[in-house]
């Protein structure tokens, strides 16, 4: 397949993503429009189109990958900042397959449509990696701590029906006014629920795979945490991570 485009349609405010192998290029691009599109008198902006995506992660790094993984994972948590601190309200249009990049751009818009034969798919741990954008922080606000780790950690996919319960689909409530004021309860049954899943982890993966441990220490530490403190820790983790996983 291709690589994608962001192509902005200013007639009727609308970004079509276009192809579905996202690299470095794609997401700088991407963070330009969002900028000039900040900088503009629009109000709100639809994302149509393709959101079954793939990331090359590859080409975000060079051959001294230690001495700019921060850069890199600036420029992933870039895009989500300025949707979530833009004047500008943002809405995904979303049907089919949904997974990868496009997926955590969905998920960083104020507001998500979908068509009922839209199936939510979390498949980065499969790849050996975790979200990039911030996802994991989204979603602990907005699903709570017990559906974000069964849905990235054990059933990775959502049919239009659970997400709609979830409230990841919605037109009416912003959900990035929502995510940053919420305080998640740490009681018993928070410890609980990450002693299970933790076990839940170790069974599906015997060998203790790296994006399962940061993926849980992410979403443990960030519960207890102010939403933009919780997208440091999940930095720290993704450049753990990256070390250990990422052969670059």
């Amino acid at each position: 397949m291709s690589l994608i485009t962001f192509d902005y349609f200013e007639k009727n405010s609308t970004i079509k993503i276009l192809g579905n192998k996202l690299d470095k290029k794609s997401l700088e691009c991407l963070l330009e429009l969002l900028k000039k599109i900040n900088n503009s008198h629009i109000k709100n902006v639809k994302f149509t189109g393709n959101f079954n995506s793939e990331l090359l992660l590859e080409t975000f790094f060079n051959e001294k990958k230690n001495k700019n993984i921060d850069q890199v994972l600036d420029l992933f948590h870039s895009i989500c900042k300025i949707m979530q601190e833009s004047k500008v309200f943002f809405t995904s249009e979303i049907s089919g397959l949904v997974k990868g990049p496009a997926l955590e751009i969905a998920l960083s818009s104020n507001y998500i449509k979908a068509s009922n034969d839209t199936v939510i798919e979390f498949n980065q741990t499969g790849l050996g990696i975790m979200p990039f954008f911030g996802t994991a922080q989204r979603l602990l606000r907005l699903i709570g701590y017990q559906s974000t780790l069964k849905a990235l950690i054990i059933k990775k996919k959502l049919t239009f029906d659970e997400s709609l319960k979830l409230g990841l689909i919605n037109n009416e409530k912003d959900s990035l006014a929502e995510i940053k004021n919420k305080k998640i309860i740490w009681d018993q049954n928070f410890t609980n629920t990450f002693i299970f899943f933790n076990s839940k982890a170790l069974s599906i993966c015997k060998d203790q795979k790296n994006q399962y441990k940061a993926l849980l220490s992410t979403i443990f530490e960030g519960c207890v945490c102010h939403y933009e403190k919780s997208l440091e820790i999940e930095k720290r983790w993704l450049k753990w991570l990256i070390k250990k996983e990422i052969p670059i």
